[in-house]
């Protein structure tokens, strides 16, 4: 029997709050991450719900390559970050790491009000990587 390679995003206590995620990788297919647009959010996809001012649109991409699973920035405004280092290039993903989309923003006398500390928030999540 074989098993698809896939990725498990778990938000951290600091994360914008989203729904765990599974995704399935195959060869030579990207998987864009970033927020809402035209596809609803889901466990199974790379769509993260709307609220997080961190997060462009697409903000990474992910795939794998042989038996190794990659993330790329999009030219995203705020950055991708893996285990706390923004990305530059493709980046190697590992079982256990964190990655950021986004940064944490700073509340200033600038930010409206209608503006919510959780909107200020990244997503991130801890990565579980299984069937490389």
């Amino acid at each position: 029997m074989n098993v698809l390679p896939a990725m498990t995003f778990v938000p951290t206590k600091d994360s914008f709050p989203f729904q765990s995620k599974l995704l399935f990788l195959s060869d030579k297919v990207r998987v864009l991450l970033g927020p809402q647009s035209y596809e609803p959010p889901s466990a199974s996809n790379g769509v993260f719900p709307q609220g997080s001012l961190s997060l462009s649109a697409p903000h990474a991409e992910v795939w794998i390559q042989g038996k190794q699973i990659l993330i790329r920035d999009r030219s995203s405004a705020f950055g991708t970050y893996v285990n706390g280092v923004r990305i530059e290039h493709q980046t190697l993903l590992q079982n256990g790491d964190i990655l950021t989309l986004g940064r944490k923003l700073l509340r200033s006398y600038t930010t409206p009000s209608s503006v919510s500390d959780t909107q200020l928030k990244p997503i991130e999540a801890s990565i579980v990587i299984v069937g490389v």
